[in-house]
């Protein structure tokens, strides 16, 4: 009997495991936007970890990719890369830059990058802005010429 329960848990802690990741790929968007933006990883990716992201359709729910992705801001595309445990529902995006709308705004505690694509205007990431390298051409004004 022990053996039973030794064998059956793994099985049963995959299936949960794979249940939610693809619950949080459909909440969140990702498996819309992977319909339209999936791509195999360059070998030149040096993505960087982005440590404030969540990613969902209006203010609730959104779900919050802590620490879970690396970005790389390239000169034609951003490229998502998610951890190795999300893979199974999450494939790597590259969202072409001229199909990203970027707007800074004030949330109720702090400020932060919206970013939407024209894949489905409705999903949206929001990021620290610190993290999102294009801000500086998008977003906030040029001050060198004052």
């Amino acid at each position: 009997m022990v053996w039973l329960i030794v064998l059956a848990f793994p099985i049963f802690f995959g299936a949960v495991w794979v249940g939610i990741v693809s619950f949080l790929s459909w909440a969140s968007g990702w498996r819309t936007l992977a319909r339209v933006y999936q791509s195999e990883l360059p070998e030149t990716f040096s993505g960087k970890r982005l440590m404030l992201v969540t990613l969902g359709r209006g203010r609730f729910p959104r779900v919050h990719y802590r620490g879970m992705l690396w970005a790389e801001f390239g000169e034609d595309a951003l490229w998502l890369k998610p951890h190795i445990l999300f893979r199974w529902a999450h494939p790597v995006l590259a969202i072409p830059r001229s199909v990203i709308t970027l707007e800074e705004r004030k949330g109720l505690l702090r400020r932060f990058v919206e970013l939407k694509s024209r894949a489905d205007e409705e999903i949206s990431f929001h990021l620290h802005p610190r993290q999102v390298s294009w801000i500086e051409q998008n977003v906030r004004p040029d001050l060198s010429d004052r």
